[in-house]
């Protein structure tokens, strides 16, 4: 398996980056993490016991228009060109054990990018945290994009995100002609939940957009 770790502005198509670009998988792993509630009502919050890390694929048009989200709430877009394999509560609900580095992620999404409607045009993906705990919280873990030769052409560490991170802007796939290119971003978010981040994005994704010249 190829895999490499890029600096935070890998910014290039994915020919570039050396990946397939048939299918791609957007993934999560972590370990098992108790939470321990605190203060009066610490009964009332057996359900915020551990922490639950949600993986979304956000579909937009070239206007950055939202056309589709792809999280545990919607396992697919319209198109069936984007799938999510399935939520994993706290990590450990894939099996007995904590299956961190384990050969199956405990949250996937996978993308077929032949089959992505020609009207899309970007596609953010977004990680966040249920119950807002912070992801560096996690004992060990990591979000990463791959093929499906295996190659993965970055890998985030949720240790060092930044200690209030709670939702993060992972990577935004964008349409060329000929290929799609990706960004990595690492960009906290301050929208609670991914609803709402998806529309942040949407907002700094028309900020980056050309403005169009006069004739």
């Amino acid at each position: 398996m190829s895999t490499t770790t890029p600096s935070p502005l890998l910014s290039d198509s994915l020919k570039g980056l050396g990946l397939d670009a048939g299918t791609l998988f957007f993934a999560l792993n972590y370990e098992f993490t108790k939470i321990e509630p605190k203060g009066l009502f610490k009964r009332f919050k057996k359900n915020q016991g551990a922490i639950d890390i949600d993986l979304a694929c956000v579909l937009y048009d070239e206007l950055c228009t939202i056309r589709d989200i792809v999280w545990f709430k919607q396992l697919r877009d319209q198109a069936e060109s984007v799938k999510h394999q399935g939520d994993s509560l706290n990590g450990k609900d894939r099996g007995e054990q904590a299956m961190y580095l384990a050969p199956l992620d405990q949250e996937q999404i996978r993308l077929f990018l032949d089959k992505i409607p020609a009207h899309i045009t970007h596609i953010a993906m977004i990680a966040n945290s249920y119950h807002d705990h912070p992801f560096s919280r996690v004992k060990k873990g990591e979000i990463h994009l791959s093929d499906d030769e295996g190659n993965r052409c970055f890998e985030v560490n949720l240790k060092q995100l930044p200690r209030d991170c709670t939702t993060l802007w992972v990577a935004h796939l964008r349409r060329e002609v000929d290929d799609w290119h990706l960004t990595l971003h690492n960009l906290p978010l301050s929208a609670e939940g991914l609803a709402e981040s998806a529309k942040e994005v949407a907002h700094e994704l028309a900020r980056s957009l050309p403005i169009p010249q006069g004739v």
